[in-house]
């Protein structure tokens, strides 16, 4: 006998795994990715240092959450919220009974949307529904649009406080970046300083790696004031946070879309719930090296990361 997974949340969470994404194969010819996103190395970005968070330890801190906040005894509600349609989604046989949600091959970005979407954001928004009946005002907004990339941000709609960006997530089809890119990105290196006063010759800043891909993921998170993010592909994902200076970042390893112990929904729920600032949520650890920036720099940086879209800086260099 098959149960409601809001019967035993916790060992929903725990189980259920996403289902395999039918998609295009990759490529033939490698993108550019820096070049269709716009980006190259700038003056005003503050990143030296990416930090690997231990395997280990994140999963014992999500298990120790997961275990004190998730309840596993039945909620007595329904799998599906009747009001808004929001609904568990991710299939859990032979524990729990879901409805089957056939989605088409992923052929585009757009369609890669789709999947993450339907399956594991559809699936926290109702959880966190549950868990936290006040979270009503939080909304997945679709923000950047960009033929290869599409980036969502978890934010807060209150009616009498402006808009805040708590998460971004930043999208890309797998066949655009790969596992190997992906698993590039989540190293800890260090970054060089393009900036004036490093002495370096403009000539030779060019990116490194996945340089183009944390300059992207900076510069949109700066420019929404939005520190905690999610790289994913769907079958691909990586958690990460900005210290308080936007000097360093702490970015969990790469965690395939069928991973266990945890599982992308338990990843999700607590990547979300720290943001949100929830009790029990990840802390950023202080980065004593920095100096956390000026308001003042920070506006500049806003305005030159916001070139492209002047009335976002302008609004954004009010604060």
């Amino acid at each position: 006998m098959a149960f409601r997974a809001s019967d035993n949340l916790r060992c929903y969470l725990h189980e259920a795994r996403l289902p395999a994404m039918a998609h295009r194969s990759a490529l033939s010819e490698p993108v550019q990715l820096h070049t269709c996103l716009n980006v190259r190395p700038e003056r005003y970005r503050k990143l030296r240092l990416v930090h690997t968070i231990d395997a280990t330890l994140f999963s014992d801190i999500i298990f120790d959450w997961m275990e004190e906040f998730v309840p596993c005894e039945s909620l007595g509600v329904s799998d599906e919220d009747e009001s808004t349609g929001e609904r568990l989604t991710v299939p859990c046989e032979p524990f729990f009974s879901v409805p089957p949600l056939p989605l088409a091959r992923a052929e585009d970005v757009e369609r890669v949307f789709l999947w993450v979407d339907m399956f594991p954001l559809e699936s926290i928004r109702r959880v966190l529904r549950l868990l936290y009946p006040e979270s009503t005002s939080w909304k997945s907004i679709p923000c950047e649009e960009e033929p290869l990339m599409k980036t969502i941000t978890w934010t807060e709609c209150s009616k009498t406080e402006p808009i805040q960006h708590h998460m971004g997530l930043f999208l890309f089809p797998p066949w655009v970046l790969s596992s190997t890119g992906l698993q590039e990105f989540a190293r800890g290196q260090p970054f060089l300083d393009h900036s004036p006063a490093s002495g370096r010759d403009p000539d030779q800043n060019v990116f490194r790696g996945q340089e183009w891909l944390w300059s992207k993921v900076w510069d949109s998170c700066v420019s929404r004031n939005c520190p905690w993010f999610i790289v994913s592909t769907y079958t691909d994902w990586v958690f990460g946070v900005f210290s308080a200076g936007w000097t360093a970042s702490f970015v969990s390893p790469v965690f395939a879309f069928d991973c266990h112990g945890p599982t992308i929904l338990e990843l999700l729920l607590f990547w979300s719930i720290s943001a949100m600032g929830r009790p029990g949520g990840w802390v950023v650890p202080e980065s004593r090296a920095e100096l956390v920036l000026r308001r003042q720099l920070l506006i500049a940086t806003v305005w030159d990361v916001s070139r492209a879209e002047p009335t976002e800086a302008l609004a954004l260099s009010a604060f």
